[in-house]
């Protein structure tokens, strides 16, 4: 008797173990980390579609430079060169003259006019100091021991103003 009390012939109820729910718990994890590396490989292989469609744009402008370069003619290619010369660099204006002057003003000189010659390879200053030492210092700022410039003081006069001695002065600057 102890035994039939023991059967039971309801339906059993539909119950998840613990160790069901934590192997449901993973594969739902396992899945959204799936998921989430199947859209970054996508995102990866458009970046690799976009660099290789601007390779391919990068191939058509040089191959398209090289076929304008083959039907230039000696004068273009001169003028070519010429603008190439003068084109604004990262680290100054694209003249190298203007960039040496620059380089070697300081405030004690005041530049009043500044002509450049040649695409950027002469220039003419015209300037004053309130001393002539600064003027000289100027020239050998510009000169700065390199053989190939040549800067010449052409002329250098004092003027009164103001009661002050000013000294103008005009340089002329070569770069072969």
């Amino acid at each position: 008797m102890k035994r039939l009390n023991e059967l039971d012939f309801a339906a059993p109820r539909a119950r998840v173990t613990p160790w069901a729910a934590v192997a449901l718990c993973c594969a739902l994890l396992t899945g959204a980390f799936v998921a989430s590396e199947w859209s970054r490989v996508d995102q990866l292989r458009d970046d690799v579609e976009q660099t290789e469609r601007r390779i391919e744009q990068r191939k058509r402008a040089i191959e398209r430079e090289q076929r304008r370069q083959k039907t230039m003619t000696p004068e273009q290619r001169r003028i070519e060169r010429v603008l190439a010369e003068q084109r604004m660099s990262e680290k100054g204006s694209g003249l190298s003259v203007v960039d040496w002057i620059e380089h070697a003003w300081t405030p004690q000189i005041a530049l009043k006019s500044l002509t450049v010659d040649k695409a950027g390879r002469e220039a003419r200053i015209e300037g004053g100091a309130a001393d002539l030492s600064h003027v000289y210092i100027f020239v050998d700022r510009l000169n700065d021991r390199h053989p190939d410039r040549k800067i010449g003081l052409l002329q250098h006069r004092t003027k009164a103003e103001d009661g002050r001695n000013i000294f103008h002065f005009s340089l002329s600057i070569e770069h072969p």
